[in-house]
């Protein structure tokens, strides 16, 4: 990249700085203070296309100016860590939308299958405002003959501008290969035995539902269980720590450890699943604090305590396997 085509990234050059500089002087001072806006602008040439190289001066060259750092970004399509190749796919635009297709395949044979999972541990960089840019990614397909999973990440303006064309940088720090599910009731639990809370906290909970007919989002300060220690196993790295009436409602406190989430419900016979089970009628979503991978949560039923000791509490979790970690990085053209 020449001098013109990093100044042109950079922006806000005025042609009558480039005109000043190319009419002939002759007076010492003047000369000399060309040479030396000669001699920046060959180290600008040199040094900036060699940061957007590397991590940290791509960092810096992103948060001055998206447009820049990507402009100097070189198009790399595929690479290869920790025995998975990252490629693109396909990305393209349609109807005012991005659609990006990002594809791992496993090199060594046993680091993931379908069930593999990015623990939104991926970045993506473009050229323009990313803060009316909408965004998911989700796996599309998995081929167990080549053992290659392919993600789809649709990108669309949230403001109803056009989505712009240019270079495009997915970053993917790391994946969960495995996981497993399981849903079922917990043992060692009677709601019917369930008193009145000793002591509660005062938490933010943003109270859902997900009943179709009665959909409802709010969120207000309400009192919740301390955090508290193990009481019951549901499943490896999930555990009840708190039971308890508060203001008329069950809370049920769920601590869960690094790459094991899920939800609590109420059924009403053990062997209800949670397809079958009137949870969403009830569920509230849950107040929650985080500390070093390890997250308590109060799932709050509002329920009266006749109701409660007629159901089972069941659980729906899924734990996945230790990350594998790269990072993985391409670089392509959206157009």
């Amino acid at each position: 990249m020449n001098a013109e085509q990093i100044l042109d990234a950079l922006g806000d050059v005025k042609d009558s700085y480039i005109a000043d500089a190319e009419k002939p002087v002759r007076r010492r001072t003047v000369r000399w203070a060309g040479m030396m806006a000669a001699v920046l602008a060959l180290a600008l040439a040199l040094a900036i296309p060699a940061a957007a190289c590397t991590d940290t001066g791509y960092a810096i060259l992103y948060a001055l100016s998206p447009a820049a750092a990507q402009a100097l970004k070189p198009v790399n399509e595929s690479c290869e860590a920790s025995g998975v190749r990252m490629t693109v796919d396909s990305a393209v635009i349609q109807d005012n939308a991005a659609y990006i297709r990002i594809a791992l395949t496993d090199l060594e044979g046993d680091l993931f299958d379908g069930t593999i999972d990015l623990c939104d541990s991926y970045d993506i960089k473009k050229g323009f405002d990313a803060s009316v840019v909408g965004g998911t990614c989700a796996l599309e397909s998995y081929d167990e003959d080549t053992r290659t999973a392919v993600f789809l990440t649709q990108l669309a303006p949230l403001d109803g501008t056009v989505i712009q064309t240019g270079k495009v940088t997915f970053r993917l720090r790391e994946f969960s290969g495995h996981a497993t599910q399981q849903d079922g009731p917990i043992r060692g639990v009677d709601l019917a035995d369930v008193g009145e809370a000793a002591d509660t906290v005062s938490m933010e909970a943003s109270f859902f539902n997900f009943n179709a007919d009665k959909e409802q989002f709010t969120d207000r300060t309400i009192n919740c269980l301390p955090l508290g220690e193990p009481i019951t196993e549901i499943c490896p790295g999930a555990e009840v720590t708190g039971l308890g009436w508060i203001d008329g409602m069950l809370h049920v406190q769920v601590r869960t450890g690094q790459g094991t989430r899920g939800i609590v419900y109420l059924a009403d016979t053990p062997e209800d699943g949670m397809d079958e089970s009137d949870i969403f009628n009830w569920a509230r979503s849950p107040s929650t604090v985080e500390d070093h991978g390890t997250c308590w949560e109060d799932f709050i039923f509002d329920i009266t305590p006749d109701e409660a000791a007629a159901l089972t509490l069941c659980g729906w979790f899924v734990m996945q396997s230790e990350p594998v970690r790269g990072p993985w990085e391409v670089t392509f053209r959206l157009a």
